[in-house]
């Protein structure tokens, strides 16, 4: 992080936001959610699709005469694979255009895998991008409410860049921004603040007393005494009060940064969901890591039970 004019922390966000696609209806809407968001018109996209290619040994056996119309076959269906990915790419570049991104800023790469899928995804993430978007799921894998096993193994793996998963809703301009008093919250903080600042989104900071929650103590389902949910409410505020003070020095309205604190909730992770869900927010936005290794095994429990319950809203997971 630097310091600009303002004295504040920024992030120096890098351009390259990496989209990994298969051919899938699942993966098309998630390149019209990109077209609705203006910040992302500044960025290089760079439309990834890893191609499982038919393994070497299969070719072995063409010079059998009766495995010939095998291998034909085989020869026939990954062509046709190739070729289908291709005018995928080449309709989702179109879009892109079509939505006002310039076409230098939108590149098509098809690689075949070496690592599979999550494993290339994983390592060509590492060539310095900006976060990485990937859909819930796509042909073959898994239905709703789970995560395809690729998606969950890259993001599982993808502790060192954020990752936005899209949602089965078209984005708007109400953003969820859940916070707790760790590193990690303010760090998504200023990533939402950097990247969507200045295009007049709304945002809500949002913090969840769970039932039983006490700060030096092992969390139980008892109610909370009303001292403790106002002491913590209390030291919420100087979290808020930084949050806001950031997001409008990165360029949003004051007027559209506000705070709400949930108390008594049984689960962290369902109380976000239902707020974003009632107050029509998407994308949630939540931090990776906490202060401690207890903290951060809590909050990587609540960013992945949010992606989990959250299939209506994007989920943006910032490291």
């Amino acid at each position: 992080m630097t310091l600009n004019i303002k004295g504040i922390r920024t992030m120096t966000l890098k351009n390259k936001i990496l989209v990994a696609v298969d051919a899938s209806d699942r993966c098309m809407e998630t390149i019209k959610h990109i077209t609705q968001r203006d910040p992302f018109q500044k960025k290089h996209l760079v439309l990834y699709h890893v191609f499982i290619a038919l393994p070497d040994f299969y070719w072995d056996i063409e010079m059998e005469a009766e495995k010939q119309g095998a291998v034909a076959y085989a020869r026939d269906w990954e062509a046709a694979q190739k070729n289908k990915i291709k005018q995928f790419m080449e309709k989702a570049q179109q879009m892109l255009m079509d939505a006002g991104f310039p076409k230098e800023l939108v590149t098509i790469k098809i690689k075949q895998s070496d690592k599979g899928i999550a494993g290339d995804i994983v390592e060509e993430a590492k060539d310095g991008y900006l976060a990485v978007i990937i859909s819930r799921s796509g042909e073959g894998e898994l239905p709703e409410p789970f995560l395809g096993s690729n998606a969950s193994k890259v993001i599982h793996k993808l502790h060192f860049v954020p990752v936005f998963i899209a949602g089965k809703k078209l984005s708007g301009k109400n953003i969820l921004v859940a916070l707790d008093r760790s590193g990690g919250a303010m760090r998504a903080v200023d990533f939402v603040g950097e990247l969507m600042g200045g295009y007049d989104f709304k945002v809500t900071l949002l913090h969840v007393i769970r039932n039983g929650e006490h700060i030096k103590s092992v969390p139980s389902h008892k109610p909370l005494p009303d001292e403790e949910v106002k002491t913590e409410e209390q030291k919420m505020q100087a979290v808020f009060d930084e949050a806001k003070r950031r997001l409008i020095d990165y360029g949003f309205k004051s007027d559209h940064v506000t705070s709400k604190i949930v108390s008594g909730a049984l689960t962290p992770p369902r109380a976000i969901v239902q707020e974003a869900e009632e107050g029509g927010y998407s994308p949630i936005v939540i931090g990776r890591r906490g202060l401690s290794k207890f903290q951060e095994l809590f909050i990587g429990s609540v960013s992945n039970q949010v992606i989990q319950l959250g299939i209506e809203q994007a989920v943006w997971v910032v490291t």
